[in-house]
């Protein structure tokens, strides 16, 4: 995710450079005044004291404005990124990770937002720590290399403690995913937890707590051992101080006249390497965030190429006929349903029923059909065209309504519900007119009770026109008038607009509105029974 290209190496090191001699300069032109050199103490210098500094301010202010974009940039693509992703993967991934790999993907994001301050202060410290050092060089070579001897000692005890650090976080980031496994029980199981005393007892004291409380553990030691490298690099430069100071002198390394400028200059290289030492925290964060990203894009990735623009085909749909087609679940999924082999046709204007126990197949069927499941075996053809496939020729002429439902929080369809007489006419159909008392997009996106939800999710469906109609068990939430009314009324009229209705039900008592009746059993079609020939013995047939 994170790539830095050869013309973003070049612009960084445009700023760079300059701004670590400019601060350098600011630093020279302090020691050499300090040291009492009259060349530096003419009164010009001022203006050069104050010039370097106003240069470097500009510098950093150009820098920093385009490095901010940068980072910005490169944080909402990658948002953008990752929604695109979720909308290309197939259903089957989606169900195996869970939403919870999306939000701890969408923090991982976040972390990158401290890129600029980051990248800007790790070019700036490198660099004025090695002009520093050079500048200490200059002074006297032996005792410039036991001063850089000493800071390479500091160093590497905190980078081999920093690299033990990476697998940590990357365990913390696991306990904060399954914390958002547990906060979605709570919120969505919140009506059962608050009838069950045990399951909220269980929830807290066995999931939630233990979660928390490792968490609390490790996030403690995470940052106590990043305290503990900052204490490290603080106190080691104190060392190398005293170095400067009592043992460089001592030993006759360094004269008494330098000690001032070496002291100067570390103090001065004290900043860029505390610097470095804090970052170090941030960039393992931000190897984890990236590795994590990578692997999220990698479980998330279509092996099928999506069709990214709106599907323009016009293809009138005829009929969808299913030959020998078969369905089974990965490997890696626990699940050893397998679905088929399914031979079927459903030509235009149908109205089938599709009925069955629970676990016969069903909702995969459906899934399947739909494009959101990709067949394994068999051969589905369109229109009497085996070229022609349901995701990429006939997904865009199917609506659908599940048995869990969703109402969108915006519209995301192209018509408008404002002005809109059609929409107007359809509450009246659904019995809502008196819920939805005028046209406003919000009114129509509210709190619906469930059954006033799917009525609404059918007149959603029905503004977008497409020929196919997919329900599953959408009549199971509603009253017993509103569902004779919706199998004996609603049912003729949509198929004498010429829609082709497919619908999971288990109301036996509505059967014969049905053209066919589809019984699946373990899988398998097991019956496929027309009304018109059966209409009198039809449920006692199908149930049998």
């Amino acid at each position: 995710m994170l790539k830095l290209k050869p013309k973003n190496i070049i612009l960084l090191l445009l700023y760079a450079i300059p701004n670590t001699v400019l601060s350098f300069g600011i630093i020279y032109i302090i020691n050499n005044v300090l040291a009492g050199n009259e060349s530096f103490l003419k009164d010009y210098m001022a203006i050069v004291f104050l010039s370097f500094i106003g240069y470097t301010y500009l510098l950093n202010i150009i820098f920093q404005k385009g490095l901010n974009k940068y980072a910005f940039n490169l944080l909402y693509r990658n948002e953008k990124n990752l929604f695109d992703q979720i909308l290309k993967a197939p259903l089957g991934i989606i169900e195996k990770y869970g939403t919870q790999r999306f939000y701890t993907a969408m923090e991982d994001l976040r972390v990158f937002s401290n890129l600029p301050y980051t990248v800007t202060h790790t070019i700036s410290s490198l660099l004025m720590l090695i002009l520093g050092i050079v500048y200490m060089f200059t002074l006297s070579t032996i005792s410039a290399g036991i001063v850089l001897a000493l800071i390479l000692m500091v160093a590497v005890c905190y980078f081999i403690v920093m690299n033990s650090m990476s697998k940590q976080v990357s365990t913390l980031r696991k306990f904060n995913e399954y914390y958002y496994k547990y906060v979605d029980d709570l919120i969505m199981g919140f009506k059962e937890l608050k009838l069950s005393a045990v399951k909220r007892q269980n929830i807290m004291k066995k999931f939630l707590e233990p979660n928390r409380d490792k968490s609390e553990k490790l996030d403690f030691k995470i940052n106590y051992v990043f305290l503990s490298i900052n204490m490290i690099s603080q106190y080691g430069l104190y060392a190398v101080i005293a170095a400067v100071l009592f043992g460089l002198p001592a030993l006759g390394f360094l004269q008494r006249e330098d000690v001032i400028a070496y002291v100067v200059v570390i103090l001065f290289i004290s900043g860029p390497i505390n610097n470095l030492v804090n970052l170090q925290q941030v960039y393992t964060r931000f190897m984890v965030a990236n590795k994590r990203i990578k692997t999220f894009m990698k479980d998330f990735q279509n092996d099928d190429q999506e069709v990214v623009a709106l599907n323009n085909k016009d293809h009138q749909f005829l009929s969808i006929e299913f030959k020998n087609m078969g369905f089974e679940y990965g490997n890696d999924v626990e699940n050893s349903f397998e679905l088929g082999p399914i031979d079927l046709s459903i030509r235009k204007g149908e109205v089938i029923f599709i009925v069955g126990g629970n676990g016969s197949g069903k909702s995969t069927f459906i899934n399947v059909l739909t494009g959101l499941y990709k067949p394994s075996t068999g051969n589905v053809i369109i229109n009497n065209d085996a070229n022609l496939t349901i995701k990429d020729d006939l997904q865009d002429s199917m609506t659908s309504i599940f048995t869990n439902n969703h109402i969108f929080s915006n519209n995301y369809d192209d018509y408008t519900v404002e002005n809109n007489s059609e929409y107007k006419k359809l509450l009246e159909t659904m019995q809502l007119d008196n819920v939805v008392t005028d046209d406003k997009e919000e009114s129509a996106r509210r709190k619906f009770s469930k059954g006033q939800s799917k009525r609404m999710s059918m007149i959603f469906a029905l503004l977008e026109k497409k020929p196919i109609l997919i329900l599953d068990e959408w009549a199971a939430d509603q009253d017993p008038h509103f569902r004779k009314y919706f199998y004996e009324d609603l049912i003729p009229r949509l198929r004498e607009e010429g829609k082709t209705i497919i619908a999971v039900t288990h109301d036996d008592a509505y059967f014969h509105c049905a053209d066919r009746i589809i019984k699946f059993d373990y899988g398998k079609i097991v019956k496929d029974v027309s009304v018109i020939d059966n209409r009198e013995e039809l449920a006692e047939n199908l149930w049998a």
